[in-house]
């Protein structure tokens, strides 16, 4: 059966073993709540199903795995195939993962039904029964035990896992594996359900899973086939640094999830991470319309460059909105650093830069009395003669440049206002899909020629 002597792993990964249990350990200490949980387990399952299925063979993208999963639909141009499985390897994994949670001990019988959940309907593949017949592992120098073993083998590791249960289960859960992959007990999907065995192992030990990521099959490869002459290290190693990797995510989600309670303290919402989620999206629909603004007048700017000869012009971006500051703008009107870009002008023949106008995240509620939700971006030019940016409605050029700002209403449309001369309404506006966003941007730069550059 399986040797492991005191030199099978190096000083080198015992150590990182050893700190890994320590942080999960420590972990434990501080749990996760509930949501975040199931976060993970959903950003787990999607991905451990991609990588294993892809790593047999299967063209799904992760895209359309989670698709799949959460749809049940089949993709469309991809092999029936490749859907199945991943439907089945679903639904195994769901099986798993409530084990994992119960007080059970790890038997062939689970491994049995695990094995019938991904082999599904295909009653030639036997799912659930070992293989009465001989087989071969592509690509593997290793022969599998012949069917009369297979029982007697899958016994032994069955008690050699129970037997090692005081053992790490890092390693418990590499070797076994292994082990599995060794007998080869089933007729087709000995690779998914020894991975599913694997973090079964891990799960109920409470460690993060191990997902072995499709792009490293050939490494993958190589450490089983290094198990099967008895050197171990090299699928300990790929399976402690997968677990690494994956327990990062579990800080990561420890830590904003910690930051939701926060802020939900902040505000004094129950339904704060609902209403979190929702605010994120907004935010998310929000950036990417002021975007379009901001990319429109940076393509605007680096054509004019390449045409005129009297002057430079220089496009400057400054750091991205955040959510927070995002939050602020929306419920204040104002944030600190909230300048978006700004075009600079240089006169090529006195080195001298004519004028610098800039658009910030600003508003003022007398201005904007109906949309109390609308964060204006607002124009604003610098003074030199100040040294200062000012709103361009109190600047010389206020009755030149009508273009006033932008904003997204709450129906998600850019709405674009301008200056009007009449004293009783000095602002208009209009949605920009009745005057579409290229034309704006084009006239502001025509009035901007006009009477700030002279070029008529």
């Amino acid at each position: 059966m399986i040797q492991l002597s005191n030199d099978s792993i190096s000083p080198d990964l015992s150590q990182q073993i050893k700190n890994l249990t320590e942080e999960v350990e420590a972990f434990r200490e501080t749990p996760l709540d509930k949501i975040a949980l199931e976060k993970l387990r959903e950003h787990f399952r999607t991905h451990h199903i991609f990588h294993s299925t892809g790593i047999e063979g299967n063209r799904l993208t992760l895209q359309e795995t989670s698709l799949v999963l959460k749809e049940g639909i089949d993709i469309s141009g991809k092999p029936l195939k490749d859907s199945i499985e991943v439907k089945n390897l679903g639904i195994a994994f769901d099986f798993l993962y409530e084990l994992a949670q119960e007080d059970v001990e790890i038997s062939e019988n689970y491994l049995e039904q695990v094995h019938k959940l991904i082999i599904g309907d295909d009653d030639s593949l036997s799912p659930g029964n070992y293989r009465n017949i001989g087989v071969i592992i592509t690509g593997s120098e290793h022969t599998p035990p012949e069917p009369f073993e297979v029982p007697i083998k899958m016994r032994e590791l069955f008690d050699w896992i129970k037997a090692n249960e005081g053992q790490n289960p890092i390693i418990t859960a590499a070797v076994a594996h292994h082990e599995m992959v060794k007998i080869h007990p089933f007729k087709d999907g000995n690779g998914r359900t020894a991975r599913l065995l694997l973090n079964l192992i891990l799960l109920k030990a409470g460690y993060p899973i191990c997902n072995i990521k499709r792009t490293e099959r050939p490494d993958y490869y190589n450490a089983l086939g290094l198990a099967d002459e008895g050197e171990y290290e090299p699928i300990i190693e790929v399976v402690t640094n997968n677990c690494t990797s994956l327990f990062e995510e579990y800080t990561r989600v420890r830590d904003e999830s910690n930051r939701l309670k926060d802020w939900a303290k902040r505000i004094g919402a129950k339904d704060s991470q609902q209403r979190l989620s929702k605010l994120k999206t907004e935010f998310e629909l929000w950036l990417n319309k002021v975007n379009q603004i901001k990319l429109e007048f940076k393509q605007v700017v680096s054509i004019i460059d390449e045409n005129i000869e009297s002057h430079y012009v220089s496009f400057y971006e400054y750091p991205q909105i955040t959510f927070d500051k995002y939050q602020q703008l929306k419920e204040k009107g104002i944030a600190p650093s909230t300048n978006f870009f700004s075009i600079r002008f240089h006169n090529n023949d006195t080195n001298r830069i004519v004028s610098t106008l800039m658009f910030r995240f600003f508003r003022s509620n007398n201005k904007y009395p109906k949309t109390p939700n609308a964060i204006p971006l607002e124009l604003n030019i610098f003074n030199s003669e100040q040294n200062d940016f000012k709103f361009i409605g109190y600047s010389e050029f206020s009755g030149k440049i009508s273009l006033r700002a932008f904003y997204v209403s709450d129906k998600g449309d850019i709405v674009v206002r301008y200056a009007n001369s009449n004293d009783a309404n000095p602002n208009w506006e209009k949605d920009h899909d009745n005057e579409k966003l290229a034309n704006v941007v084009q006239t502001f730069f025509e009035r901007v020629f006009e009477s700030i550059l002279g070029i008529k």
